[in-house]
């Protein structure tokens, strides 16, 4: 299978490079990172990337979008790289899944999708660190109203709805779309310095449900294992620059340590596990895009990119030293957030459980 990026991606991913220059990337960087005490000096911020992606055409990409014919994962999937180089948390990720989840339930015409395309509507969705999104209850009640607690809403501030999944206590999973008004917040500013909220409705109205079967759950989970799994291989590959610049300014025994085989090996093996990684998560998006099952390659890109960003944030932390640990350098932020992201859709090893039958069932037929 040939990974190389088409031309568009390219050229999707250096603009969006040329406009989150090096000025604005530390603002980026550190916009979540604030007391929940103190004003949002990060609003502001979000604002400008959130203009910046729309204007791109960015959330329009998966708008209507088939399999063989935009491509859009291959593209959404160089962009999240791109946003977790630079540690960007907003609900991007999870508005193109709702455009997503909306074609797949069988309603491309629906007017939810303009709004997305045109950067008006923006979703956050629902996630509490489980491999399968479904694996968490909740009550739609008598009324058809719906009752149910979450954890770690990314950038639920900026959006105007929720996307909510989970299963009735009949066993029925369901999809629906929350007004972010009719839900409580709560900012978790102690996980990872991140736009993280807590959510919970009681009792809230329904702005719709989204009816999917089970290959449109199981397409919508893989889509959004690879565009984590991009994220992290970003995050990873931000921590690296960060590392390699150290490198090179840390000075021991009068000359940078980059230049000591022990720093410069470990520089290199973290670069080579970066780019294994990238390359699973490319096969991941290009077989999703022609219309193939990637549900074993989506989930082993996300663990395998959820392992080597937790090595590479551990290991250029050492190489910053003391200093690494200290507010003012930004190695402690991809430390933090690397912890968090690379278990926010399960942990390595339940992905790799999850689909060992699949493995299996591939590897008896190519046998």
């Amino acid at each position: 299978m040939d990974t190389t990026p088409a031309p568009a991606h390219v050229k999707i991913r250096r603009a969006l490079t040329d406009v989150l220059d090096d000025e604005l990337a530390p603002l980026v960087r550190r916009m979540a990172d604030r007391s929940p005490h103190a004003p949002d000096d990060g609003a502001e911020v979000r604002a400008m990337v959130a203009q910046a992606l729309t204007g791109l055409g960015i959330p329009a990409l998966n708008h209507t979008s088939a399999p063989g014919d935009l491509y859009a994962l291959q593209s959404l999937a160089g962009v999240c790289e791109a946003l977790g180089e630079l540690l960007y948390q907003g609900p991007l990720m999870d508005t193109v899944l709702t455009a997503e989840a909306l074609r797949r339930a069988g309603r491309p015409a629906d007017p939810l999708l303009d709004g997305i395309a045109a950067g008006t509507t923006v979703t956050a969705a629902w996630r509490d660190g489980a491999a399968d999104p479904w694996d968490r209850p909740l009550d739609t009640g008598a009324d058809g109203r719906l009752t149910a607690e979450r954890r770690h809403l990314v950038g639920a501030a900026e959006a105007g709805l929720l996307l909510v999944t989970g299963r009735t206590p009949e066993g029925e999973p369901r999809t629906a779309l929350l007004d972010r008004n009719a839900v409580r917040l709560r900012r978790q500013s102690d996980l990872g310095r991140s736009e993280l909220y807590a959510a919970r409705a009681v009792r809230a109205p329904v702005r719709a449900w989204i009816p999917l079967d089970d290959a449109g759950r199981a397409g919508l989970t893989a889509s959004r294992r690879i565009l984590q799994a991009a994220y992290l291989v970003g995050l990873g590959a931000g921590a690296l620059r960060l590392g390699c610049e150290r490198a090179r300014e840390r000075r021991q025994f009068g000359k940078p340590i980059a230049r000591q085989q022990s720093v410069a090996f470990t520089l290199a093996r973290l670069a080579v596990r970066i780019d294994a990684a990238r390359l699973l998560v490319r096969a991941a998006a290009c077989e999703a895009d022609l219309g193939e099952d990637c549900r074993l390659t989506a989930a082993q890109g996300l663990a395998m990119a959820a392992e080597v960003a937790v090595a590479c944030v551990r290991d250029v932390l050492q190489v910053h030293g003391s200093y690494g640990l200290t507010e003012d350098c930004d190695a402690q932020l991809y430390y933090r957030r690397a912890l968090y992201e690379a278990r926010a859709l399960g942990s390595p090893a339940r992905l790799r459980a999850e689909v060992l039958p699949l493995l299996r069932a591939r590897t008896g037929q190519s046998a």
